[in-house]
This record gives structure tokens, C-alpha cells and sequence, in this order.
């Protein structure tokens, strides 16, 4: 048998083997690196996701005052913002709403120092509560006597017709209600108790016991001091001072006409069946720090709709004082926000709107008209929107 000749085999051999080796040792180290690559990306994009959340949750606690300002379809952009762990995230802010009741969208992106993370995004979502959601609202107690009806009906589809009004005059209260010789068109709701007495019918659900609410908010006052005497016309009866703040308007045949969009007074009284006349032309807010007494005479609005009116209390009066309402010969109709005062509607005409009071009382057996409208008018109390949590594809 011829033998055969193995010299210089074993050298290749060991080349090749030493070469697989080294491309197993090449593959394994490379996949290690890129497992820590995607286990570090992994993690930075989890801190980018927790630094979104986070500015969301800021944004949420610290509402920019800049986000009130928008006009629908505006944008505020926050910028971008550092967080302690070496993250940092933005916030832009969207009104979305067509006016009126605000909505806000609040989309957050999150992202961290390490380029391999990406951005994370986050969206949600902020409404106002509308302030006039009830016909009449209380921190504390409500009472309709001596006769009367609620109902509701809403300005922006058509003036009141009493053959088709609504059962949307719902009343809430923050203690008890006591209701008789009252029709009330709509449901009542009260933290304490719920009396129906001598007459007093309520055609909706009737519920004692209800959920606490957070008191409402108390309106800071103008600081730029009480309205300008060039602001207020002069006249036969009309008396006002611009350091105390009070205006008075007072005689039968006497009427003040205020055009302006917005004033601030300390407290207006309207007596001897006088006048105060709004043209209705655009919406106009007054604001009074003390009391608003018109149960002698006659507030005006010549719109027509409540929602062109509004009395405002703001601040701390250094004296709490009540405000009485009228509805006599001419109605009303105005909204009134007045959280931190006893509110009186008085006579036995119309009013159309709706009330915030601390307490209410109903005296005079009038019609109250509750306007849906003003429950979709602008409000000064905002919430997160539940559920308009979500994760937004990022880059």
C-alpha cells in the first residue's frame, strides 16, 4: 500500500479552525453589543416615555396662564424643559373648540440625552367645567317659595315660546333645598336634603345625599381700580363715585345707558322703578365687589339674550352683602355669578338666565327661564378630560 504523505496538512487545518473561531468570537461579541445597544435604547426610550408623562402631569398642575389668552385654533408652545435624571420634554398646547367652552389638547414630547432614544409623545386632553350648569347653583342652601316656575329653554336656537320650553331647569345645591308652591321643570339635586312642600312639584329625578363639589372659585377683582367716571354717564338720578365704586340710579322716569363692554364697581343700586339699560350690542360684564340691589327698579338688556349680560362678583367684600334681583315689568335677562353672596329673585315676572349663588332664595312666585346657551359660554374652571390619555407615534 503506498503511503500518503500528510506533511503540511495540519497547519491549514488549524488556520481554518483558528478562523471559525475567531468569526464565532467576531458574531457573539457583535450580538452582545447590539443586545446592550437595544437593551440601553429600550431603556432611554422608557425614560423618554416617563419624562412625557411627566411633563404632562407638570402641565396639567401648572396650567399656563398664557393657555386662557388662545383664541380658538391658536397654539402655545411651552418649549423645552429640563428634568433632573437628564431628560427633558415640550408641551404645546391646541385650543381646539370652536369658541365658547373651552377644549384644549395638550400633545408632550419626552426624550433623553442619549441619541439612540428617540422622542416619545404623549397626548391629552383639557376642558372647561361650564359655569352655568344648573338654572340656579349653591355652596349652600336653596329655597323656592311662595309660588313660581323653572323651566329652560336655549337662546341660540330661538327666543323663549312657553308651548315648547324644555324640563332643563335642573337645581343643585350645596346643603338642602327647600322647594313649595313651585313648579320646577327639571331634576334637583342636593348634598343634604331635597323638602317638597305645599305644592312643590318637581317634574325630573329628585336626589338628597348628592357628591360634594369644590366650592366655586372666587373671581380676583380688577386691579386696576373701580371704573372711570368718564365711563359713566351722567343724568338725572344718577349719582356715582369712582374712588368708593358705588353707582346709583334712582326715579321713575330716570335711565342710565352703559355701552362699554366691561366695568367694575363696588356696588349698584337701582331703586324708585329707574332704569339701567344694556344695548345689546356686545356682551358686557360688570363686576361688583359689595352688592347688586335692583329689587326697586329695572336692569335692561335689550338683546333679548342672557348671554350678552353677566354680573360677576370678585374679590372679598369687606362687607358681605346681599344681592337682590328684580322681575317685574321689564324681564331680565342676564346671568349672575355670585358664589360668595346671598342672591334674592324678587317679583313676578320673567328672568331668563341662571344663577350662582352661595345661598337662594325664589320670594316673588316670578317665571325663571333657564338659558342651556350660558352652560356653553367661556368658564374659569378647567379639568383633565378622563380617558384622553394616549401615546402618539414618536421618532
Amino acid at each position: 500500500m503506498k503511503k500518503v504523505n500528510r506533511n503540511g496538512f495540519v497547519l491549514p487545518t488549524v488556520i481554518f479552525a483558528i478562523t471559525i473561531m475567531s468569526i464565532v468570537a467576531v458574531v457573539a461579541v457583535s450580538t452582545a453589543q447590539d443586545e446592550r445597544r437595544t437593551s440601553r435604547a429600550s431603556r432611554e426610550s422608557t425614560l423618554a416615555m416617563y419624562a412625557a408623562e411627566g411633563g404632562l402631569r407638570q402641565t396639567y398642575g401648572a396650567w399656563p396662564a398664557g393657555a386662557n389668552l388662545l383664541n380658538p385654533g391658536d397654539s402655545l408652545d411651552l418649549g423645552w424643559r429640563n428634568l433632573p435624571n437628564k431628560a427633558s420634554y415640550r408641551a404645546v398646547i391646541h385650543r381646539v373648540d370652536k369658541g365658547g367652552l373651552q377644549e384644549y389638547a395638550v400633545i408632550v414630547q419626552g426624550r433623553r440625552t442619549d441619541p439612540t432614544a428617540g422622542i416619545m409623545m404623549l397626548a391629552g386632553a383639557v376642558g372647561a367645567v361650564p359655569t352655568f350648569k344648573y338654572a340656579v347653583s349653591t355652596d349652600s342652601a336653596l329655597y323656592l317659595v311662595n309660588g313660581g316656575l323653572f323651566d329652560g329653554y336655549d337662546s341660540e336656537k330661538g327666543a323663549y315660546i312657553s308651548t315648547s320650553a324644555d324640563s332643563t331647569a335642573n337645581l343643585r345645591a350645596g346643603v338642602d333645598i327647600y322647594i313649595t308652591q313651585t313648579l320646577v321643570k327639571g331634576d334637583v339635586a342636593a348634598v343634604g336634603v331635597v323638602t317638597l312642600a305645599s305644592g312643590g312639584v318637581v317634574t325630573g329625578t329628585n336626589t338628597p345625599a348628592a357628591p360634594v363639589v369644590p366650592p366655586r372659585d372666587i373671581i380676583p377683582c380688577p386691579v386696576t381700580g373701580f371704573t372711570p367716571t368718564a365711563k359713566v354717564p351722567t343724568g338725572s338720578g344718577i349719582s356715582y363715585n369712582a374712588v368708593s365704586g358705588v353707582l346709583s340710579v334712582s326715579g321713575n322716569s330716570n335711565s342710565l345707558t352703559l355701552t362699554d363692554t366691561a366695568y367694575f364697581f363696588s356696588s349698584i343700586v337701582v331703586s324708585n322703578n329707574a332704569k339701567v339699560i344694556f344695548p345689546g350690542t356686545q356682551h358686557v360684564n360688570i363686576m361688583l365687589r359689595d352688592s347688586l340691589n335692583a329689587s326697586g327698579g329695572n336692569v335692561i338688556n335689550q338683546s333679548n339674550s342672557p348671554p350678552m349680560l353677566s354680573f360677576s362678583s370678585c374679590g372679598t367684600s369687606a362687607t358681605p352683602a346681599y344681592w337682590a334681583l328684580s322681575s317685574g315689568a321689564w324681564p331680565g335677562y342676564f346671568s349672575v355669578y355670585a358664589p360668595n353672596h346671598v342672591v334674592y329673585e324678587l317679583g313676578g315676572g320673567d328672568f331668563y338666565g341662571a344663577i350662582v349663588a352661595w345661598i337662594y332664595y325664589a320670594t316673588g312666585g316670578g317665571k325663571f327661564h333657564y338659558d342651556a346657551a350660558l352652560a356653553r359660554q367661556p368658564s374659569n374652571r378647567l379639568e383633565v378630560q378622563r380617558g384622553s390619555w394616549a401615546q402618539l407615534p414618536g421618532s
